[in-house]
């Protein structure tokens, strides 16, 4: 019986994008997508973790793309744009959502320790935040279904005769 060895190869193969790649994508520069997130979420910055991102002039100095003509008024100017407007309420959407699982978690520790308004919030908060997924599985299921089958659906005769 042979034996088999998996070695890891030391890159995640998780084929979901990063706050960064998903930024990117509806940004397009790199200079707005750091500015973005120094604003919203500086600890996902590379290298944020070793030593925090504390103001503009350390994040110019941290990334080469922001050139010496890039000032933080003309950052602030890119947040007027309609598609860095989007993509900051796109990350604001996510953060919220992180918010929202850390309080289920919160309410959840408070109701086992035996706090009975916690337990009540709990249960009301479950109720509302669990609702909105049910809605999102049911939409991801149909959204299985192939253009091809719902044109069928489409083009079927429902037409009705009624013989004695």
């Amino acid at each position: 019986m042979a034996k088999y060895k998996c070695k890891p190869i030391g890159k995640s193969l998780s084929k979901e994008k990063t706050i960064y790649q998903n930024l990117k994508d509806m940004i397009g520069t790199d200079t707005k997508v750091y500015y973005i997130m120094y604003l919203y979420c500086p600890e996902y910055l590379k290298g944020a973790t070793e030593k925090p991102i504390e103001s503009f002039v350390d994040l110019k100095s941290r990334y080469e793309v922001f050139s010496e003509t890039i000032t933080e008024e003309i950052c602030k100017r890119y947040l007027l744009e309609e598609g860095v407007q989007s993509a900051v309420k796109w990350l604001l959407k996510r953060l919220h959502q992180k918010k929202m699982i850390e309080l289920y978690n919160t309410y959840y520790q408070k109701a086992l320790d035996g706090d009975t308004q916690a337990f009540k919030a709990f249960l009301d908060f479950s109720e509302t935040f669990f609702k909105e997924d049910k809605e999102n599985g049911l939409t991801a299921l149909l959204s299985r279904i192939p253009d091809s089958e719902i044109n069928k659906i489409d083009e079927e005769d429902y037409s009705y005769t009624y013989e004695e």
